[in-house]
């Protein structure tokens, strides 16, 4: 996988078909994924609870790698639009406006990516910003440097919106 913060370099040369399969591969990646999260959350959230009874942490940990591992999927998906709108972007006008439009939202979730390729150092940063109360589970707000995250109808909203506007960009297009 590339490294995030370079990964713009030395791409390569995609036909505009090739970049729209990429695009809608990933997006129909990260909308399937989206319900085996919040599976592993409402697991995340049991895990807690006990741990609020035993004051063993060990399973709720083990549940975050875990949620953690699936939130990297998403974001991944995420990753891979970026890369590919960035590219054509570069060959659309039209694809450029999208990729500014969503610059934010896009630049969140590739960020979330580069960190949670250090699975356990981000369930270690979520128990030292919380001193071990893991309000970060009841709130379904994870903390990856200084950006509260989730996988939620927001995201998945905004993911809908990204998808439908590249798609809007490239039927627009004039032949």
């Amino acid at each position: 996988m590339r490294d995030v913060s370079n990964r713009h370099n030395g791409l390569p040369q995609r036909t505009p078909d090739m970049l729209y399969n990429v695009v809608r591969k990933f997006y129909r990646g990260a909308v399937s994924h989206y319900d085996l999260i919040q599976e592993k959350k409402n697991e995340v959230r049991t895990a807690w609870e006990r741990s609020l009874t035993t004051k063993d942490d060990r399973e709720l940990r083990q549940a975050l790698h875990t949620l953690f591992l699936e939130f990297h999927f998403y974001v991944t998906c995420w990753l891979q639009i970026e890369l590919a709108l960035y590219r054509l972007a570069k060959q659309d006008a039209a694809q450029a406006v999208v990729l500014e439009r969503f610059r934010p939202i896009l630049e969140r979730h590739v960020a979330v990516r580069a960190h949670l390729d250090q699975t356990e150092a981000c369930i270690t940063t979520q128990a030292v910003r919380e001193a071990g109360e893991w309000t970060c589970v009841q709130q379904d707000a994870y903390w990856f440097d200084g950006i509260s995250f989730t996988v939620d109808q927001e995201s998945l909203h905004c993911l809908h919106q990204l998808f439908e506007a590249i798609q809007t960009a490239k039927n627009e297009q004039t032949p």
